[in-house]
C-alpha cells in the first residue's frame, strides 16, 4: 500500500462509523491502544483504507490509482470524513527518496486537487529511503 485514506479523531467511535460504510479498513485503531512502538499509546481513534498498491517509487500510478478511488467512493468518502469525531482526514502517498539527489517534487495537478479538496481531504506525501539509501549510509 503506497497511498492511504486516513481517517481519526480524537472523539471518534471507529466501530461505529465502521458499521456504517462500506470502504473496507486495512487497519484500525482505538484511542488508549497500544502502537507498534511498545510503551507508547494511541492518543486517538481512526483508520486507513488501502488507495493504491502502485510501488513507492511510482508515484503518477499513486496519483492514477488515487483519482479513480475518489471518484468510485465519492460518496462514501463524503460520508466518512464529515461523520460526527472525525477531525483528520488526509490522503497519504508513501514516496521513495531518489538517492543523489539534495531535493524531490512530487506534482499534484490542480484538477487532482480540486477533487482532494472538494472531499474534505488533506494531502501528505511521506518520503521513504530505499534500499540504495541504506546501504549507502551503512
Amino acid at each position: 500500500m503506497s497511498c492511504v485514506l486516513s481517517v481519526s479523531g480524537e472523539h471518534l467511535d471507529i466501530d461505529a462509523l465502521l458499521q456504517r460504510q462500506n470502504l473496507i479498513p486495512i487497519v484500525t485503531w482505538r484511542k488508549g491502544d497500544e502502537r507498534f512502538l511498545k510503551g507508547r499509546f494511541h492518543t486517538d481513534s481512526g483508520a486507513n483504507f488501502d488507495v493504491s498498491d502502485a510501488g513507492i517509487e511510482d508515484f503518477a500510478r499513486q496519483i492514477i490509482d488515487a483519482d479513480l478511488y475518489l471518484a468510485t467512493n465519492y460518496n462514501a468518502i463524503s460520508i466518512l470524513v464529515s461523520a460526527a469525531g472525525v477531525a483528520n482526514a488526509t490522503l497519504d502517498f508513501a514516496v521513495s527518496t531518489r538517492p543523489g539527489f539534495v531535493t524531490q517534487t512530487s506534482y499534484f495537478s490542480s484538477t487532482f486537487v480540486q477533487h482532494v479538496a472538494e472531499l474534505g481531504l488533506g494531502l501528505a506525501v511521506s518520503h521513504y529511503p530505499t534500499q540504495d539509501d541504506i546501504e549507502e549510509n551503512i
